[in-house]
């Protein structure tokens, strides 16, 4: 009996030491699980448990985890790998992005939206959208976008020579409150500048505009005089006037529409010039030897001074062209007796210039314009010399196409002076280049 009761009590010391060892070591675990567990929520994602060796009952718990502390590390790396890839795109945008949360505050703007609407980052964040957009029609297209999930599209002049369409793109959220679910609204606005569009659309409704006014003119000189030849009460002096001024006037028209097709050819193949070594005194001589007649007939000299022998990058057929609307214009305003002077400067890589006559000059209002289409100083000489207004225009563009500039320098009776540069070339470099 005393040996049963001795091994009775063995037997429950044993298995109160077990019991005991166990729930130290669930206790142990749950401490080392929730340790690990808050080091995870504090974002800690590289935390792992590791069981000691002579416990196996915690490999399994330290597996579980492991795995999971593995799994979040891997979503929480990819999430950041596509929020730098989201930013970087976004920041990167020519579209203004501008973000805001259902409370009506600018959540994130990237920098395109900072350059459009003039406000640096910290001006931005969580700021009310009132306070940073100031327009009555956008700040309450936002609020009816907040509340009531409506798409709005505009285009809204920000300031002086800056319009921009914006566009805003609800996006339907699930919110709670008072333990009940609600759809709230967050807005994306995307914003872009249209200012040269709008631009361009002016200048071709110009254009048009421009185009019948100049085809009109003629249009009507022609049908008139040939309506009152048709009705046959005219002397043959008249008839030899009218019929004059009809074929003046289809002159005019023909060398309009060659105009008109020069520009549309150069405006399309621009970016497909290839420029080449050009002996720049030969293409000048061309150009003298075409207009001499012309000169020589209304008694104005054109002359080319002392120059040094030059070779530029340009093409010798495009080149061609500016010299003889440049000295054209210098002839069509210059007077009797008058003089037309081709020069250049050699520059340390450019080579600069200038057709200078001794003309009636232009007003220094008219500077800035004079290489605008259709633009003429002085309408009704231009007209009667049969000009279209597209020289200089031609001009400008195919300088701006080989890479030079052109300006003028004049004054008012006293002359003027067009100038544009050209690339020099030097006579050791290829004689081909490739643009």
């Amino acid at each position: 009996m005393m040996w049963f009761l001795c091994g009775l009590l063995l037997g429950l010391l044993v298995m109160s030491t077990v019991l005991v060892i166990r729930v130290r070591v669930q206790k142990t675990v749950r401490h080392q699980l929730l340790h690990s567990m808050q080091a995870v929520s504090s974002g800690k994602y590289d935390t792992r448990m590791y069981a000691e060796p002579n416990h196996r009952s915690q490999w399994a718990v330290c597996q579980q985890f492991n795995e999971m502390a593995e799994h979040v590390e891997h979503a929480f790396d990819d999430m950041a790998q596509e929020r730098d890839v989201l930013r970087h795109v976004m920041q990167n945008m020519t579209t203004g992005v501008v973000y805001l949360k259902s409370d009506g505050h600018v959540q994130m703007a990237n920098q395109t939206a900072e350059r459009l609407f003039r406000r640096p980052s910290e001006q931005w964040q969580e700021r009310d959208h009132w306070t940073v957009f100031h327009n009555y029609s956008l700040g309450t297209a936002i609020d009816h976008a907040l509340l009531f999930g409506a798409e709005w599209t505009d285009e809204l002049l920000i300031r002086e020579g800056l319009t921009v369409n914006i566009r805003l793109v609800p996006i339907a959220i699930n919110s709670r409150t008072n333990n009940r679910s609600e759809h709230v609204h967050d807005v994306l606005m995307l914003v872009n500048d249209v200012s040269e569009w709008r631009r361009l659309e002016r200048m071709r409704s110009e254009f048009v505009a421009n185009v019948s006014h100049e085809l009109k003119t003629p249009i009507a000189a022609i049908r008139g005089f040939a309506e009152t030849l048709l009705d046959g009460d005219v002397d043959e002096a008249a008839r030899t006037q009218f019929l004059g001024t009809i074929y003046e006037e289809s002159l005019r028209m023909g060398n309009l529409v060659s105009d008109l097709l020069e520009l549309s050819k150069l405006e399309a193949t621009d970016s497909h010039v290839e420029p080449v070594s050009v002996d720049l005194a030969g293409v000048v001589a061309k150009a003298l030897e075409r207009i001499q007649r012309v000169a020589h007939d209304k008694g104005i000299a054109v002359v080319l001074e002392d120059v040094t022998d030059v070779k530029v990058w340009a093409d010798s057929d495009m080149l061609l062209q500016v010299f003889l609307n440049l000295l054209t214009n210098a002839i069509h305003y210059s007077p009797a007796g008058g003089k037309i002077t081709v020069t250049w400067d050699v520059l340390v890589d450019r080579v600069k210039v200038h057709v200078r006559d001794t003309g009636i000059g232009i007003p220094k209002e008219s500077l800035n314009r004079v290489f605008e289409r259709f633009y003429r100083v002085q309408k009704d000489r231009s007209r009667a010399s049969g000009g279209t207004g597209l020289g200089l225009a031609i001009v400008k563009h195919i300088v701006t196409a080989l890479g030079g500039e052109v300006g003028v320098e004049s004054g008012e009776g006293e002359g003027s002076d067009f100038w544009f540069t050209l690339s020099r070339l030097d006579i050791h470099l290829p004689h081909k280049w490739h643009s």
